[in-house]
């Protein structure tokens, strides 16, 4: 392949990618608003564990087998073949220890109902260790068109029947008819669009380089996970499904909003730092300047998101959520920190020190296992409050380890972010103050007049505090489209 037509490729995939990224999470944050309002939230708490058991396997097995094989240069069918069998080799038996297990595990947690949950989604298993081999492949030859429409069909089929059997008075099993239904159509279209199919033609040499290289992969997804997920499970097992369901409501529209935006960032960072890896002086730049402007779109977001939480709350999920409030407020913190830190993540990589980065996970997740084992008990709060500041307090060993290993100074790293932070810290200022002067309207008036109050004030603000360089770009911007 050309150069030309291999940026292209890239250029194209990246778009692609993005849009199927986006496009599933809109569509299935609409699809869960509008469930939110037709079913209980302890519903949704015996839902949040079961997919927690079942994503987490999904993540260490089958995600760690695609990797293996889509980091190759040029993976042959021999190598899907391998990848194929011991997807199914993995999913069949854990389909079925996860199937009688889940009595066990209802007694175990202490929370009712959760047997048939889990029994109806372990199906799950089965599904994406059929199709994870069909999409590594579309994944490797950066064909991200058909995964895109992919999410989109299945997303809106799980969501219409799920929302479906809501409105006709079923409860939980309308929660897993919708993630069956979309995990059912994902395996189907992934058959059909991808012309390839496996075929017992395997190699031992193949099983031992996959099994070699996936078990570093698992560790780190292990870690990642146990980091990200391990406080819906603690929830659930000291103050019940309900909580569980409130608390994983809190977390969602952060996680939702961070995960479009890290998609991007992770994308565009890594192949951008790695072209500059030999050139200190660029790179060091590059860092900065990447780090500063994704704080100052990040920065009101996630701000503005823990301000305007109630009244969010209030108009898209009703009054039985409110309880999701203080969790949302708290864990906002920890969107800003994500969508800055990314960059130490790839600085790390491109530095040839991955190793740098499992460590951190690691820490991360015993830190966080140990702050949860310790304050769950004490409620929703203390647990939204043991993991914002466990991120707060060893974010700055993320920042330690990217900025040493290309030679940055703390004082640039703060003055990147700094007028960000100063800018959304009076913006937030000025939007509690307006809310107090609006009296009696509607949610919806209330809020647009809210945000934009917050984006005039901060824009404001922040071009008074940001340096000349990034004054003088804001200016060439609006001279250029305004």
């Amino acid at each position: 392949m050309q150069p030309a037509n291999f940026k292209k490729t890239i250029y194209r995939g990246t778009i692609w990618s993005l849009i199927d990224n986006f496009a599933r999470q809109m569509i299935t944050l609409v699809v869960f608003i509008i469930l939110a309002r037709l079913l209980a939230p302890a519903l949704f708490g015996l839902l949040a564990t079961a997919i927690l058991i079942v994503q987490g396997f999904k993540s260490i097995a089958f995600d760690s087998i695609g990797t293996a094989i889509v980091r190759k240069k040029a993976p042959t069918d021999v190598d899907y073949n391998t990848g194929f069998w011991l997807c199914l080799g993995l999913s069949a038996p854990a389909f079925f220890v996860l199937f009688f297990m889940a009595p066990y595990l209802e007694e175990w947690i202490g929370a009712p109902g959760l047997t048939q949950v889990v029994r109806g989604i372990s199906l799950m298993i089965l599904t994406s260790g059929l199709s994870r081999m069909h999409e590594a492949r579309l994944t490797h030859e950066m064909n991200f068109r058909p995964l895109a429409i992919r999410s989109f069909l299945s997303v809106v089929a799980g969501g219409a029947v799920g929302i479906a059997m809501a409105l006709n008075g079923y409860g939980i099993e309308s929660l897993i008819a919708q993630q069956l239904v979309t995990s059912i159509s994902e395996f189907v279209l992934l058959w059909a669009i991808v012309k390839w199919k496996p075929s017992f033609q395997v190699s031992l040499a193949s099983l031992k380089e996959i099994l070699h290289y996936s078990k570093y992969v698992a560790t780190t997804a292990a870690t990642n996970f146990a980091n990200q997920n391990s406080d819906i499970f603690f929830v659930t097992y000291y103050l019940g499904a309900a909580p569980a369901g409130f608390y994983a409501t809190g977390k969602r529209i952060t996680n939702t909003l961070n995960i479009v935006i890290s998609t991007a960032l992770m994308r565009v960072s890594l192949p951008a730092f790695s072209r500059l890896q030999d050139n200190e002086d660029e790179l060091r730049s590059t860092y900065l300047h990447s780090t500063a402007l994704t704080a100052m779109v990040t920065a009101p977001m996630f701000v503005g998101l823990a301000v305007l939480s109630r009244d969010i709350v209030l108009l898209l999920l009703g009054e039985k959520w409110l309880p999701s409030v203080p969790v949302m407020q708290i864990i906002t913190v920890i969107g800003f920190l994500t969508s800055i830190g990314y960059y130490n993540q790839s600085i790390m990589l491109v530095k040839n020190k991955p190793q740098w980065q499992t460590r951190l996970t690691l820490l991360y997740a015993v830190s966080n296992l140990a702050a949860f084992a310790a304050f769950t008990r004490f409620g929703l709060v203390y647990t939204a409050l043991a993991f914002s500041l466990r991120a707060l307090l060893l974010f700055p060993v993320s920042v330690w380890c990217a900025i040493t290993l290309i030679s940055v100074k703390w004082r640039q790293y703060a003055a990147a972010v700094a007028p960000s932070l100063l800018a959304a810290f009076v913006m937030m200022l000025i939007v509690l103050l307006a809310a107090e002067f609006l009296g009696e309207i509607s949610l919806a008036l209330r809020l647009l007049i809210l945000i934009l109050t917050g984006a005039i004030a901060y824009s404001i603000v922040l071009y008074f505090v940001m340096s000349k360089v990034y004054r003088t770009i804001f200016l060439g911007f609006i001279g250029k489209y305004i």
